[in-house]
C-alpha cells in the first residue's frame, strides 16, 4: 500500500475475517495479504472500535475568508491602488470587510485571483 491513502475496503475485510475467522497472527496477515503489521493492528483496533472497517473522513482543510464577496473587494481595491502593499492591502481589505488574514494568506488569493505582488 502506498503512504497516505487509504487501505481498500476489500483488504481490510479480509484483515479482519483472518484475525477473527482464521485465528492468524498480526505477523501472519501481513505476510498473507502483502501489508504491514502496523496496517493490520490499525484495521484491526478501527474494529474493534467502531465495529466497522470503513476508512474514518478525513479532516479538511482550512479555507481562505478571500473568497466571493471578500475577493470582489480585493479587486476593488487592486484597481484604486495597483501599487499598494501587502500590508497596505491586508490593512485597507480588514478596514472594508473586517476580514483579518494573514500575508501568506493574502497572497494566495491574489495568485488565484490572476494578481502578483511586486
Amino acid at each position: 500500500m502506498s503512504e497516505g491513502h487509504p487501505t481498500p475496503e476489500k483488504l481490510r475485510r479480509a484483515v479482519v475475517r483472518a484475525f477473527h475467522e482464521e485465528g492468524l497472527s498480526y505477523e501472519q496477515i501481513a505476510q498473507l495479504l502483502g501489508i504491514g503489521e502496523a496496517t493490520v493492528g490499525r484495521v484491526l483496533r478501527l474494529y474493534r472500535e467502531t465495529g466497522d472497517v470503513v476508512p474514518r473522513p478525513r479532516g479538511g482543510g482550512n479555507f481562505s475568508p478571500i473568497r466571493g464577496k471578500v475577493a470582489t473587494q480585493l479587486k476593488r481595491l487592486l484597481a484604486q491602488r495597483p501599487d499598494a502593499t501587502a500590508r497596505e492591502l491586508m490593512d485597507a481589505l480588514t478596514a472594508r470587510t473586517g476580514v483579518v488574514t494573514s500575508r501568506p494568506a493574502l497572497q494566495r488569493a491574489l495568485h488565484r485571483l490572476g494578481f502578483a505582488l511586486k
